[in-house]
């Protein structure tokens, strides 16, 4: 009785020099659970995204000042940070981690295009919206992203504590709250692998995919507990230390967009546990962010200065409770001082969470040389390329002691994928269009590695497209493509509508690719083209019946830009070359001035070459040399020869080539050598501007091809912004060869 009596007034000591003084009955339970003479220290960290990483400097200044810290907890960014802080890192350690970390891959989670395979370049961002396919019902996505690069952080920052799953056993005890979406509920988490208990706890609703764990749901912790002192109370800790960083109630009238509706939200829903946490701090701190929000994640050197600017004004009460403490019992902080893991000895891969048939295709990918010292980068460039593919999702990593090294261990999904994707698209030359995707993935034993895409644009000039691909091993692809096209081609001549013609084309295409890298790919095909194509004003006109053309067609494609419209640095090397095969007759107006019958063939090359150079930060120039040419002494049915003009990069066929400065399809040739050269200048956010310069020959006559009469350079310029949608372009052009002013509106991506 006399012991506790002696603990008893201990603790009012301290609390009298902290300045606040809690229910005695509290701490006499608090005392009677401790064994040591000195009362415990915890540190309750709120969640609120960006705006934790004033957290850091707080932590500091408790450190600095001789704070021990017996047990910390926290739910979100209060749950990461205090999870690092609890392994082992130092807060300058953690510190210099914030402001090394590119935080716009972590938020939106886009996979570089480097890393995208180049079958699937020309989709990556073409869609507005993509909704899952669920027992035949559209469904809405439960995130905005996946979270590949959140959950690879979250791995690799906790490596240190791999062998750790007793969060009480860490250097400093640990907890952290999520919310169970079934039970709507909080769930404390205490054990198990840590990466993926902290990633539960900050799983923000709609931007990050919640975490399965423990047969849970789980969600952002701070739904219903995002200040978790009662927790820490319970746990019988004597003085509380809380850092709040949720906002003050915000007016109606400034809730203008999602996230700060989302915050508010969030506060409503934990506001009785805020509340409580509030009142049963011993220290109180609630640091003034000026206005920050949880997505201000580029701020954060203005936000680590906000928590220096509170860190100052808390040290002094920081040094007060040391000292005293000190005064009860001598103590010594020991922090092991835990420096990020840069790379690992890998003795071997496993893979977990992938059919058993299919786990070879994904080891594969870190090769077989084991062990091998690996560096985390390089890993985690590996599994950026797996997700990539498409085949896989909900990426995460652990390591696993093993004689000489760890065992690799990748979770990953395989994904069983139905979805619903759409974009719209408008500019002068094909008028405005909506495409709606559906695609299919893994779906059946025959869509096994497989995806099965069927595109529909719903426009003034329709398509249908139909493509089936299947992989083959780790470099080989197959696959066969229908597609079905209706467009109206207008030729102009000095401004005058002199020719339109009517194109009904469907196309079978088989072919295999070989894809020896991310960024190139050859391709061996067979086609058959069964053509309508009528020409409704010229003289003469076209025949109106259906042709059968079929081609071979060999081709390459290397691409390395680091951006779908607005590309800084890279190459686009395109070459191919089709052998096309037709029926000639001497009656047949398709084909021209033709007098032999029977069959014919033309061979069609063509070769674009695209190079991009940085310009500082802001701006980029592109040089590109195009060319084409027919070989063979039939003449080129008018459907396969090179269309050239308009602005559009809309792919309906592959021989309709933009031209700055011309009309759509202005002209139509078997040769031309185009140079053309671009500056584009990102002057203010979204907004940036492009100079075009366009020039070369094009004939129909081989002999003649290069001479003076028969060259063209146009120029123009263009305003554009980056938008959801994608760039939204307006042009003037004007060249040699016609007469005023071009104008060119062009809205989203290309499709």
């Amino acid at each position: 009785m006399k012991s506790i009596r002696s603990h008893i007034v201990r603790l009012l000591l301290v609390s009298l020099l902290v300045g606040l003084l809690p229910s005695t009955d509290a701490n006499a339970q608090s005392v009677k659970k401790r064994e040591k003479e000195r009362p415990t220290v915890g540190v309750v960290l709120c969640g609120g995204g960006a705006k934790g990483f004033a957290l850091i400097r707080i932590l500091k200044a408790i450190d600095k000042a001789g704070v021990p810290v017996d047990y910390i907890a926290g739910t979100s960014i209060g749950s990461i940070i205090g999870s690092l802080y609890a392994v082992g890192y130092d807060p300058d350690v953690i510190e210099k981690m914030v402001r090394e970390q590119d935080w716009n891959a972590v938020i939106y989670d886009q996979i570089p295009m480097k890393y995208v395979p180049i079958e699937k370049r020309m989709d990556n961002s073409r869609y507005l919206a993509t909704f899952p396919i669920k027992d035949g019902k559209i469904k809405m996505k439960s995130s905005m992203v996946d979270g590949v690069y959140v959950n690879m952080l979250m791995s690799r920052l906790m490596l240190p504590a791999h062998n750790i799953h007793d969060y009480s056993k860490l250097p400093v005890p640990f907890y952290c709250i999520a919310t169970d979406v079934e039970h709507a509920c909080q769930y404390e988490m205490t054990k198990g692998e840590l990466s993926r208990s902290v990633r539960a706890s900050m799983s923000i609703p709609f931007l990050f995919k919640p975490v399965r764990l423990d047969n849970r749901l789980l969600i952002d912790g701070g739904m219903v507990n995002n200040f978790p002192v009662r927790n820490m109370k319970e746990r019988g800790v004597d003085i509380i230390i809380g850092i709040d960083l949720e906002d003050a109630s915000i007016p109606a009238s400034q809730i203008d967009n999602s996230l700060e509706l989302l915050a508010s939200l969030m506060n409503l829903s934990s506001l009785e546990e805020s509340l409580y946490a509030r009142k049963h701090c011993n220290i109180y701190i609630r640091p003034d962010l000026h206005g920050r929000n949880m997505l201000s994640f580029n701020d954060f050197d203005s936000i680590i200065q906000f928590g220096q600017d509170a860190a100052d004004k808390f040290y002094p009460k920081f040094k007060h409770l040391a000292d005293s403490l000190q005064m009860i019992e001598y103590y010594k902080v020991k922090r092991p001082h835990v420096q990020p893991v840069d790379s690992i000895n890998v003795v071997g891969v496993e893979v977990i969470g992938v059919p058993d048939n299919h786990k070879q295709t994904v080891t594969s990918e870190f090769g077989n040389n084991f062990p091998q010292k690996m560096a985390l980068d390089d890993i985690e460039e590996i599994i950026l390329k797996i997700s990539a593919t498409g085949y896989y999702e909900n990426f995460w990593y652990v390591v696993k002691d093993a004689p000489g090294g760890y065992i690799f261990q990748l979770h990953c999904e395989e994904l069983t994928d139905m979805s619903a994707a759409v974009a719209v698209h408008y500019d002068n030359n094909y008028g405005i269009g909506a495409l709606v995707n559906f695609t299919m993935k893994n779906v059946w034993k025959s869509l096994n590695r497989a995806t099965l895409s069927i595109n529909l644009n719903i426009a003034e000039n329709p398509y249908l497209k139909v493509k089936y691909s299947k992989h083959h091993r780790k470099y080989f692809r197959y696959g066969v493509d229908i597609d079905i096209y209706s467009l109206t081609l207008n030729q102009f001549t000095e401004g005058t509508l002199t020719n339109s013609y009517s194109i009904q084309d469907n196309k079978l295409d088989i072919h295999a690719m070989l894809v020896p890298s991310l960024k190139s790919a050859f391709s061996l095909g067979a086609a058959a083209d069964f053509v309508h194509m009528r020409d409704m004003i010229g003289e003469g006109g076209l025949d109106s019946n259906y042709n059968l053309f079929s081609y071979l067609y060999l081709s390459y494609l290397f691409e390395n830009l680091d951006a779908p419209s607005f590309a800084r640095r890279g190459w686009r090397i395109d070459m191919s070359a089709k052998m096309v095969f037709f029926q000639a007759t001497t009656d047949d107006a398709a084909m021209s001035d033709i007098s032999n019958q029977g069959i014919q063939s033309s061979f069609i090359a063509h070769v674009d070459l695209l190079k991009t150079i940085p310009i500082g930060k802001k701006s980029a120039l592109k040089f590109e040399l195009e060319g084409g040419t027919k070989v063979g002494i039939a003449e080129t049915p008018i459907f396969y020869q090179f269309f050239v003009g308009g602005q559009s990069k809309m792919k309906y066929f592959d021989n309709i080539l933009s031209f700055t400065g011309l009309d759509f399809t202005e002209k139509v040739v078997d040769h031309f050598a185009f140079n053309k050269l671009a500056w584009q200048w990102n002057f203010y956010k979204s907004l940036y501007s492009t100079l075009h310069v366009d020039y070369g020959f094009m004939n129909d006559t081989y002999d003649t091809w290069f001479d003076s009469d028969n060259f063209v350079i146009g120029y123009g310029a263009s305003l554009g912004i980056n938008t959801m949608i994608g760039p939204i372009e307006v042009s003037l052009m004007a060249a040699n060869v016609n007469k005023g002013l071009r104008g060119f509106i062009n809205v989203g991506f290309w499709f």
